[in-house]
């Protein structure tokens, strides 16, 4: 009698296990987010023009090579756009920019919400003499890694060598770097971009 109850109840836990399981997978599969179509615009405001644009470079000392680097860098805008979505599992977008002939903006929009952006080390400035070489920082309405070069002069503060800073909105992230740029502007553009991907 204890076999056949205990064949039973088995029997009662592998037929739930086997419609309940289709079923949690079906909520989870329904639950998963619509892949969204990202594409990153030919121009920034302020100026900045995407460098695989020979326009990026019209104006500048590299008009010469305009065509050719604009052939270049939309291979890599190419390339870059098959990577990331195939990496992440989700979509993704990424292209550079220019302004004033050289300064670059690389640029990247990604479908998440943001949050896992962080340097390789975050060192106390406390052990470095008041300043440490990277440095997280909250910029506007985004998060911000803080690269310092060199002091120019004894006593004076190091500047930035380069800004890398996120913005998040909804369902949409953009990250953007620059080593000319300075990272509240930085956060400005992606402001404007990420807002424009929650209008679509």
């Amino acid at each position: 009698m204890v076999a056949i109850l205990l064949g039973l109840l088995l029997l009662g836990l592998v037929a739930a296990f086997a419609i309940g399981l289709p079923k949690a997978q079906g909520d989870e599969a329904a639950a998963e987010p619509e892949a969204l179509e990202l594409a990153l615009p030919d121009t920034l405001p302020g100026g900045y023009v995407a460098s695989d644009d020979p326009a990026a470079f019209a104006d500048g000392q590299l008009a010469d090579q305009a065509e050719d680097i604009a052939k270049q860098e939309q291979a890599n805008a190419d390339y870059g756009n098959g990577v990331l979505p195939d990496a992440l599992g989700t979509s993704a977008a990424t292209r550079t920019y220019v302004a004033n002939g050289t300064e670059a903006v690389f640029v990247q929009v990604f479908q998440s919400e943001g949050g896992a952006f962080a340097p390789n080390n975050i060192p106390d400035p406390a052990n470095s003499g008041g300043q440490a070489a990277t440095e997280m920082a909250k910029v506007g309405d985004g998060a911000c890694i803080l690269t310092y070069g060199q002091a120019q002069a004894a006593g004076q503060a190091a500047p930035v060598a380069f800004s890398q800073c996120q913005v998040s909105q909804g369902e949409v992230t953009v990250q953007i770097g620059s080593s000319a740029i300075a990272a509240e502007d930085l956060v400005g553009v992606a402001d404007d971009l990420v807002k424009t991907f929650q209008q679509d």
